[in-house]
C-alpha cells in the first residue's frame, strides 16, 4: 500500500479531519477520518469492508499511521491553538469590553435573593435589574456570563455585559457566591456525564449546604430580604448578629411527664459555625459559643411527627434531660417552669472519693468510690447500680480517663487499681495525678501512703575562697549525704526526672541548681571520692569557669572570696586595669591592640597562659612587644634585673620577629639564635645579656638540652598549630621549657581537631584540659561524635577566658583601608654565598667603570640586578642546577597556608612567572587548590578564572605582574602577598587594587616579602626616602635608570 495524496485540517483541542487517497493492489481507495490524539473519532473508506464494518479498515489505519509520520517529520504540519489559549484570549477580551461597558453604564445592577426557610433546607431564588427587576430563571446560564463577560437580554429595560463589578457592591459577595457554585455544579455534571461539553441542567432555586448559608447570610448582613418559611408565610426581614428573646416552656404532661417548647414563631436553620433564628421580621445570626449551644436542640425540635418546636420527656428521663439539655439552655434563654418543681427535676450530684493506700513499700492501691446522693458504688462495678439514678456520663467518664492514664493495673481479686514496683509510674502519680484526683473529688491517704510523696528541693549552694594557686570549693546540699548527690547527680544525667531515697520519697531533680552541679562535675572531671566528701581542689585557674558557671544559670547560691571576685573581675574587665602600655607604643598602638597588651598582663599578673588568636594582619606581634618592652621597664624601675624571655616560631618568620623587635622596641636587647651549632651554644652561655632571644621550632628540637637549665620569663610561641600534634618533637620541645608564663599566638587555634586546642593548653598550663584520654572521652567523643552542645558549652566556659580572638570586622573602624605588613626573611649559608658571590661581582664592575662605561652599559647592568632579584626569589630561578632551600619560599608558604587555613582566599603577586610555577608545585604538595594567570593564558580562560574566584571554593590566585596587574576585579580575595618588591610603587598599588576597591567589603592585608640585608631591602629604604623613585623604574623587559646614578646603585648594593 501507498499513500497517494492526504490532507489535514486542524480544529480545536488538538483534534483533525483526514482526507486521503490509499493505492492497494492497484486500486485507490478513498478515506475519511476524524482524530484527536491517538483516538479515532470517526471513519470511512470507500473499500468494502470501510462501508460494512464499522471499525477501522486496513487503509485508514495506514493512512493514520502516514499522518502521525508527516506529523512528526514535517515542520509545515498546521500548528493547533490549544483551547485554553482560546478561552483566555475570549475572556480577557469579555472582561475588558464588561469593564468599558460598566464604565459608562448610569447605574450598576442589583442581584437580590428571595430566601426560603424549610424544615430541612434553604434554598434561594434571585432577580436582577435596577428599577424593574427580572427573575434569574437559570443560575447556571447566569454563571457562565459572569464568568465570560458575556451580553444577556433579560427584557427591554435591562441588557448588559455581566461581570462581577457591574453588580452593587451589596450584591457582589452573593453574585461571587452563585458563580463559584454553579461553575462546581457544572464540573461536577460534566464529570459524572464523562463529557467535558454537556450543559448541565438549568437550576432556578438554588439549594444551599450549611458552608454557603453562612456565606450568604455574611453578604447579606444589615442588609433587608424577602422571606419565606416552611408555613408558607412570607415576609420582610433583616439580617443581623445577636440571639433573640428565647422563652422556654416546661409544662406538665400526663403520667407526670413534661412537654417542653419554643415559640412556635420561630423558623431556625443550621450553617456550618452559626445557627439563625429567624424571629419575626429578624434573621438572627447566633454566634459561636451560642450556635454550639442552641443548634441540637433547636435540630431536634423540628424532627419528628409532633408538633415543631415541642418535646415531651418522659419521668424517668426529666433529670437527665435537665442535666445534659436544659443546663446548656439557661444561659441563652428563660425557662418558664410555670407549675413543674424545678428542684425535682435536677439529679442528684456525682461526687468522688479515691482513696490511697500503701500496703507494702513499692506498691500504691487506689480505691474510687462514686457517689449519687445516698447511693455509691464502685465504677468497676457499675452493672449494679439501679436504673433510677440519673448517672453522670461524662463526668464517670473523664474520671475513668484519669484513673487509667496513672493505673495500669488491677487487683486480681478485687477491682482497686494498683502501681506496683514501678517508680516511674509512682512518681508520675505524685507529680502530677494527685492535682488531677483533686480536681475531680475528695482525696484520702492512709497513714502509709502519707510518706510517699515529693519531697521539697533541696537548697544547693557552693563556696569557694582562693587558697595559693589553688581553689578550695565546697557544695552544700541541705540533708542530703554526699553519696546521696552522686547518685542524684547519675540519675540527673539520664533525663530522669526524679531520685528516690531509701526512705521511699522523692527528690524532683528538674531544678536547675542540679543542672548547674552536674556541669561544674563534668567540666572539671571531679572525682567520685571528692564529690561525696562535698569539698573539692581545683587549680586557680578554674576561676573564671566557675564564675561562668554561676553567671550562665544564676540558679545556685555562689559564695565567692574577695580574692576570688578581685581574680575574675581583673580578666573581665581587662580595658579598666590598671596596667598602663609603655610610653614609646601609645601612638602606635590601635584601641584593640592595648587591649590585647592589656589582657596579655593581666593573665600574667594572676600567673596564667592565654592564646592570643586575633585574625591576620591585626597585629599580634606587637602586642606581644608591648608586653616584652613594658616587662622590663617596670623591672628597671624597681631597681631589678629583668629575665630573658623566649619567642619560637617558624624558622621563617625569626628575622621577621628580630626586625619587629627592633622596630617597635629598639631598647630591647634581641638576638636571634641561628647559624651553626657552635655559634648558638656560645650565645645561649651568656643567655642572662639578652632581653629576648628567638629560635625556631627546629633548632629548639636540636639544642633542647641547651635549653634545660635556663628559666625564662616569658615563652611565646608563634603560629601555635605547629605544635597541634602532641607527639611531635617540637611539641615535646616547647614543653620542657621553664618559663614563669606562656603564651600563644595562632589565627587558627584549631584547625581540623579538638585535641589540637588541647595540644597547646597542655603548654600553656599543663592539666588545664586535663589528660588527653580524659578530654577525648569527656569532651572531645560527645562534641563531635555526639554534637553535645552541653559539653560544648562547658569547654568554651572553660576556654573562653584564656583565648583572646578578635576577627578583622570586630575591629573595623579602628583598621586603615588597608594593613600593609613587610614580612623579611634570611638566607641560609649556601644561598647567602650566592648572593653575595653576585652582589661583590657586580660592585667590583660598577667601582671600576667610568661614569662613560656606566652609561653605556647599563642593559648588562639590569641583567645583572635581575640576578640578583632572581637568587633572592629562588636561586632555582637562576641555576638550574641548585639543590638547596629558599628561605623567602618557605616564608611565602608559611603566610600562605597560614591564611588558606583561616579562611581567607589570597591573591600572590610576582614578576617571575617561573617563580610561580615553583610556588604552584609546593601547592600541589600540599594539597591546596589555585589559580594561575600569566600572559600565556587566553582572555577567555582569564574571565572563566576570575569568575570562579568569586564563586568556587579555590583559595589561591597566582597572577603575574604583566598579566594582571592591571584590569581584573577580583573582590573575593582579603590577602594579597607580593612576593618581590616591584620597584614602581604606582603598579605595585594598582596589583593590590585588583582586590582593595569598590565591592570589597573586608579588610585587606598585605604583605611584602623581602630579604634581609640584599638588594631588596635598600630598594625598600630608597623608596622611602625618595618617593619620586616609583617613576624610577626597574623590571624585566623595561628599562630606565636615568634617574639612578652609579653611586646610587653602589650604595643599593652596599
Amino acid at each position: 500500500m501507498r499513500v497517494v495524496d492526504m490532507t489535514a485540517r486542524a480544529f480545536w483541542k488538538g483534534e483533525y479531519g483526514i482526507t486521503g487517497t490509499v493505492e492497494d493492489d492497484g486500486t485507490q481507495y478513498q478515506i475519511k477520518m476524524d482524530v484527536k490524539g491517538s483516538d479515532v473519532n470517526s471513519c470511512s473508506c470507500s473499500c468494502e469492508r470501510g462501508i460494512s464494518y464499522k471499525g477501522i479498515c486496513p487503509h485508514a489505519k495506514f493512512l493514520l499511521e502516514h499522518f502521525k509520520e508527516q506529523e512528526l517529520e514535517d515542520a509545515g504540519m498546521p500548528v493547533t491553538t490549544s483551547a485554553q489559549v482560546r478561552t483566555m484570549i475570549r475572556e480577557y477580551t469579555n472582561r475588558e469590553v464588561a469593564e468599558i461597558v460598566r464604565e459608562g453604564e448610569e447605574e450598576q445592577v442589583d442581584f437580590l435573593p428571595q430566601l426560603f426557610i424549610g424544615r430541612n433546607d434553604v434554598r434561594m431564588e434571585f432577580k436582577l435589574g435596577r428599577e424593574r427587576y427580572y427573575v434569574v430563571k437559570d443560575l447556571v446560564a447566569f454563571a457562565q456570563a459572569v464568568s465570560h463577560g458575556t451580553y444577556v437580554e433579560y427584557g427591554k429595560e435591562l441588557a448588559f455585559h455581566h461581570s462581577v463589578e457591574v453588580f452593587t457592591k451589596r450584591s457582589q459577595p452573593l453574585v461571587e457566591l452563585v458563580v463559584e457554585l454553579m461553575n462546581t455544579y457544572q464540573e461536577n455534571y460534566q464529570q459524572f456525564q464523562k463529557n467535558a461539553v454537556s450543559a448541565a441542567p438549568s437550576v432556578r432555586r438554588l439549594t444551599l449546604g450549611r458552608g454557603s448559608r453562612d456565606r450568604a447570610m455574611e453578604g447579606l448582613m444589615g442588609q433587608e430580604v424577602d422571606t419565606e418559611d416552611y408555613r408558607g408565610i412570607s415576609r420582610k426581614v433583616t439580617v443581623k448578629s445577636g440571639i433573640p428573646e428565647l422563652v422556654i416552656a416546661v409544662r406538665r404532661a400526663r403520667k407526670e411527664a413534661i412537654k417542653v417548647s419554643v415559640d412556635k414563631k420561630l423558623s431556625s436553620f443550621m450553617g456550618e459555625k452559626y445557627l439563625y433564628l429567624l424571629d419575626g421580621e429578624i434573621l438572627y445570626r447566633c454566634d459561636e459559643e451560642c450556635s454550639q449551644a442552641l443548634a441540637v436542640f433547636f435540630q431536634q425540635m423540628t424532627q419528628g411527627f409532633g408538633a415543631p418546636y415541642e418535646v415531651t420527656v418522659n419521668s424517668k428521663d426529666i433529670p437527665l434531660f435537665y442535666e445534659r439539655v436544659l443546663k446548656k439552655l439557661e444561659p441563652y434563654g428563660v425557662l418558664d417552669v410555670d407549675d413543674v418543681d424545678l428542684d425535682r427535676m435536677r439529679p442528684a450530684q456525682l461526687k468522688a472519693e479515691f482513696l490511697f493506700d500503701c500496703p507494702r513499700p513499692g506498691e500504691i492501691v487506689l480505691r474510687p468510690t462514686l457517689r449519687y446522693g445516698s447511693y455509691s458504688f464502685h465504677p468497676v462495678e457499675d452493672e449494679k447500680v439501679p436504673r433510677t439514678v440519673t448517672r453522670d456520663v461524662p463526668g464517670e467518664f473523664r474520671i475513668g480517663q484519669v484513673i487509667t492514664r496513672y493505673f495500669k493495673y488491677r487487683e486480681a481479686k478485687n477491682p482497686d487499681f494498683v502501681i506496683k514496683d514501678d517508680d516511674d509510674a509512682l512518681y508520675r502519680l505524685l507529680d502530677k495525678g494527685m492535682a488531677e484526683f483533686a480536681e475531680l473529688g475528695e482525696v484520702l491517704l492512709t497513714d502509709t501512703a502519707k510518706h510517699v510523696k515529693i519531697l521539697p528541693s533541696p537548697k544547693l549552694s557552693m563556696g569557694v575562697s582562693v587558697m595559693g594557686d589553688w581553689l578550695e570549693l565546697t557544695i552544700d546540699a541541705g540533708h542530703m549525704s554526699g553519696a546521696d548527690l552522686q547518685r542524684i547527680l547519675s540519675e540527673y544525667r539520664q533525663k530522669k526526672p526524679y531520685y528516690r531515697l531509701r526512705s521511699g520519697e522523692f527528690v524532683k531533680l528538674d531544678m536547675d541548681g542540679f543542672m548547674t552541679i552536674a556541669r561544674m562535675v563534668d567540666g572539671l572531671a571531679v572525682s567520685k571520692a571528692d564529690l561525696q566528701s562535698k569539698k573539692i581542689r581545683i587549680p586557680k585557674y578554674r576561676a573564671f569557669y566557675l564564675d561562668s558557671l554561676y553567671k550562665e544559670t544564676g540558679n545556685i547560691s555562689l559564695y565567692r572570696d574577695n580574692l576570688f571576685k578581685s581574680i575574675v573581675r581583673g580578666i573581665k574587665s581587662v580595658e579598666d586595669s590598671d596596667f598602663e602600655v609603655p610610653e614609646s607604643l601609645r601612638p602606635v598602638l590601635k584601641g584593640y591592640q592595648k587591649t590585647g597588651f592589656r589582657w596579655l598582663r593581666t593573665l600574667d599578673a594572676c600567673g596564667f597562659g592565654g592564646i592570643l588568636a586575633d585574625d591576620m594582619g591585626l597585629g599580634k606581634t606587637v602586642q606581644v612587644i608591648s608586653l616584652l618592652l613594658d616587662e622590663k621597664q617596670k623591672m628597671e624601675a624597681a631597681g631589678k634585673k629583668p629575665g630573658t624571655s623566649l619567642i619560637v616560631c617558624p624558622a621563617s618568620l625569626v628575622y621577621n620577629w628580630e626586625y619587629e623587635v627592633h622596630t617597635f622596641a629598639p631598647e630591647l636587647n634581641v638576638e636571634a639564635i641561628t647559624g651553626f651549632g657552635w655559634s648558638r651554644e656560645y650565645r645561649l652561655q651568656s643567655v642572662e645579656e639578652y632581653d629576648v632571644i628567638i629560635t625556631s621550632y627546629e633548632l629548639l628540637r636540636r639544642d633542647i638540652q641547651l635549653y634545660e637549665n635556663i628559666e625564662f620569663r616569658f615563652q611565646i610561641i608563634d603560629e601555635a598549630q605547629y605544635i597541634k600534634n602532641p607527639t611531635t618533637q617540637s611539641a615535646k620541645a616547647v614543653k620542657v621549657i621553664h618559663s614563669r608564663t606562656r603564651f600563644a599566638l595562632t589565627g587558627t587555634p584549631i584547625e581540623n581537631r579538638l585535641s589540637e586546642l588541647w595540644s597547646i593548653f597542655d603548654y600553656l598550663m599543663p592539666g588545664f584540659l586535663f589528660s588527653y584520654q580524659k578530654f577525648k572521652k569527656n569532651f572531645e567523643a560527645p562534641i563531635v561524635k555526639d554534637g553535645n552542645s552541653e559539653v560544648l558549652w562547658n569547654l568554651h566556659q572553660l576556654t573562653g577566658p584564656f583565648i583572646l580572638r578578635r576577627l578583622k570586622k570586630d575591629v573595623l573602624k579602628e583598621l586603615p583601608d588597608k594593613l600593609e605588613t613587610i614580612v623579611y626573611s634570611r638566607f641560609d649559608e649556601v644561598q647567602k654565598e650566592l648572593y653575595t658571590a653576585n652582589a661583590v661581582k657586580l660592585k667590583r664592575e660598577l667601582e671600576g667603570q667610568s661614569d662613560q662605561e656606566y652609561g653605556s652599559g647599563r642593559m648588562q647592568v639590569l641583567a645583572e640586578l635581575t640576578k640578583l632579584r632572581q637568587v633572592c626569589c629562588d636561586p632555582k630561578l637562576y641555576y638550574e642546577n641548585y639543590r638547596g632551600t629558599s628561605a623567602k619560599l618557605e616564608t611565602c608558604m608559611e603566610l600562605l597556608n597560614g591564611a588558606v587555613e583561616a579562611g581567607h582566599k589570597v591573591l600572590l603577586f610576582s614578576q617571575f612567572t617561573s617563580m610561580l610555577d615553583i610556588i604552584g608545585k609546593r601547592l600541589d604538595k600540599d594539597k591546596v587548590k589555585y589559580h594561575v594567570l600569566t600572559g600565556a593564558t587566553s582572555k577567555e580562560d582569564r574571565m572563566r578564572m576570575v569568575n570562579q574566584f568569586h564563586e568556587d571554593d579555590v583559595p589561591v590566585f597566582l597572577i603575574s605582574l604583566k598579566a594582571g596587574g592591571t584590569g581584573l576585579n577580583l573582590t573575593a580575595a582579603d590577602v594579597v602577598i607580593h612576593y618581590d618588591p616591584w620597584w614602581n610603587v604606582a603598579a605595585q598599588n594598582q596589583a593590590t587594587d585588583r582586590t582593595h576597591r569598590i565591592g570589597q567589603e573586608k579588610q585587606v592585608s598585605v604583605f611584602k616579602l623581602i630579604m634581609k640585608d640584599t638588594i631588596e631591602e635598600s630598594i625598600l629604604k630608597l623608596q622611602e626616602a625618595k618617593k619620586s623613585l616609583a617613576e624610577q623604574i626597574i623590571t624585566e623587559g623595561t628599562v630606565s635608570l636615568s634617574s639612578l646614578s652609579k653611586e646610587d646603585l653602589l650604595e643599593i648594593l652596599s
